[in-house]
């Protein structure tokens, strides 16, 4: 987690975290392998820990792939954006404020197959992109 957490930070000072968030299709739900969500809780946790400390503000990504109704795809990636954001806020309350979620359906796919399978599970994903934080306080 050491490594994870230099990861972190490196992505803070940039532009955009290396990292992402896969999930099954159709759903809300992580993705079913153990092997790709395994990690997922500490990395929200080191996320969290080290946005907080640093005072960070993030755009939280949501993306589908392009099976569905695009009105759909659109809701599904808020969703998908508004779980991740609500589980760093669940890490570190201070974060609260500072996080935005959307949603960008299925316009911003990397791979674009559209079968909905393992194939095109990277465009079933939640980023996170390093924002400027509003004068405020509160990026909302």
């Amino acid at each position: 987690m050491d490594a994870f957490g230099k990861v972190v930070d490196y992505g803070l000072r940039g532009d955009r975290l290396a990292v992402k968030f896969l999930f099954k299709p159709g759903s809300t739900q992580f993705a079913s392998e153990r092997s790709i969500r395994a990690p997922y809780g500490s990395w929200l946790e080191t996320i969290a820990e080290r946005t907080s400390a640093k005072q960070g503000c993030l755009e939280v990504l949501g993306h589908t792939s392009a099976t569905g109704l695009p009105a759909v795809n659109d809701r599904r990636s808020g969703l998908r954006a508004d779980y991740i954001k609500d589980r760093l806020e669940s890490e570190q309350g201070s974060l609260r404020g500072r996080l935005v979620a959307t949603g960008e359906g299925s316009r911003e796919m990397i791979v674009g197959t559209g079968r909905d399978d393992a194939s095109d599970s990277l465009d079933r994903r939640v980023e996170l992109k390093v924002m400027q934080c509003s004068g405020s306080g509160s990026s909302t």
